[in-house]
């Protein structure tokens, strides 16, 4: 998943408060809606006839959740029900976002037991409700009661989360607010390149040109250094000195090569490459098809052919593709395509002139450096983009 739940007491637009609450919480989505990420409002989400408790349930789900805190948040059953079921997922406290508003009396000693008080005694009207009346176990009556309770028990822990936890009042200080929750995420994401796999396709002969085989080595080594998984199909060339520098970088980290690259090869052969898991295809489009089935992005290196055809179907899978253009070959021909051809919901937040950046001259292997962290920095950016934002 990759959306960040809001929840906040919006049924109060009688009050000048709640206008108040509404307006900061418009003002919040705006942004966040502006910077492409995947916003989930239960006021805009919830439509007639779906189950409101199903998506409280779906909430504690979210990747991150911005609670909206009030008075009225936290003597609302239907809120407090959305709060405690974020709390039961695990490792819930680093991704939520509390904003604490001035009416929410929760740094106080008095404020606190007033809360705590308020939900005890919700339960025992109702527990004395039912005993007046008994209700069948599975009634909605029983429901509400064991809602109730669950609320009674576990308030004061919330509280004392909320407390505990860093807390930035957009009202005082917005931009803050949107700034620590964003780069939060963003810090976030840079743990699941772990998950994610990159497949490199380029010229299959040993001998390189040196601009192919300085990017070649340097690629490998910051694909390793940024642990994203290495995938390749096995070939002389780039395929080889890629894979080499990879494996070298999780040498030096000592990281299993086992655990992060994968070599697709034709039945029958071997890679040229000795290691790594080594997967085999039929020959021919199963190859290509099995790699980009692994594959999360694809970086091109050069190429007489075989690689623009790695792009051809990369391209009709919906699998965005970087070529280092610089490497001149299939790698050029792919980078005048894309941009005559410009897919934005494909390549993230990548505009045509970010990606006309990479269009620049190598001569020796600082150039070649200058030109991998170009591509890695846009390789970040576009599976930031798939992994958290709604593209």
């Amino acid at each position: 998943m990759n959306q960040i739940y809001i929840s906040y007491a919006w049924k109060d637009n009688q009050t000048a408060q709640g206008r108040q609450r509404e307006a900061l919480v418009d003002r919040i989505c705006a942004v966040l809606l502006a910077k492409r990420y995947n916003l989930i409002r239960d006021r805009n989400h919830l439509t007639l006839g779906q189950s409101i408790e199903k998506f409280m349930r779906e909430i504690g789900r979210g990747n991150y959740v911005i609670l909206v805190i009030s008075d009225k948040y936290l003597r609302s059953e239907y809120c407090m029900f959305e709060a405690l079921g974020v709390m039961k997922q695990k490792e819930y406290q680093q991704r939520i976002f509390p904003v604490v508003l001035s009416d929410a009396n929760v740094y106080s000693r008095e404020g606190q037991v007033d809360y705590i008080q308020h939900w005890q005694e919700k339960r025992k009207q109702l527990s004395a409700l039912m005993g007046a009346n008994p209700a069948d176990e599975y009634s909605a009556m029983a429901d509400v009661a064991n809602k109730i309770a669950e609320i009674a028990e576990n308030v004061g822990d919330f509280i004392q989360f909320v407390q505990d936890k860093l807390s930035i009042d957009p009202a005082k200080d917005f931009d803050r607010f949107i700034n620590n929750l964003t780069s939060h995420i963003k810090a976030d994401a840079k743990q699941l390149r772990s998950t994610k796999t990159i497949l490199v396709a380029g010229t299959g002969q040993y001998h390189l040109p040196a601009e192919i085989n300085w990017c070649a080595q340097r690629l490998g080594k910051r694909i390793a250094e940024r642990t994203y998984r290495l995938l390749t199909g096995g070939w002389e060339g780039v395929d080889y000195v890629v894979a080499e520098a990879f494996a070298k970088q999780l040498s030096q980290d000592n990281i299993r090569l086992t655990d992060k690259l994968t070599q697709i090869v034709p039945r029958g052969k071997q890679p040229t490459f000795k290691g790594g898991m080594v997967k085999y295809a039929e020959s021919g489009i199963h190859e290509w098809l099995d790699c980009l089935r692994r594959s999360d992005l694809v970086i091109l290196i050069g190429g007489v052919g075989g690689t623009y055809e790695t792009y051809q179907y990369a391209k009709q899978e919906r699998i965005p593709v970087i070529p280092i253009v610089c490497t001149n070959g299939d790698a050029k021909r792919v980078f005048d395509e894309m941009l005559r051809n410009w897919d934005r919901e494909l390549m993230g937040n990548i505009s045509p002139e970010q990606f006309k950046s990479l269009n620049q001259y190598i001569n020796d292997a600082e150039t070649a450096e200058d030109v991998v962290e170009d591509v890695m920095e846009m390789v970040d950016e576009i599976i930031f983009s798939k992994t958290m934002l709604k593209v």
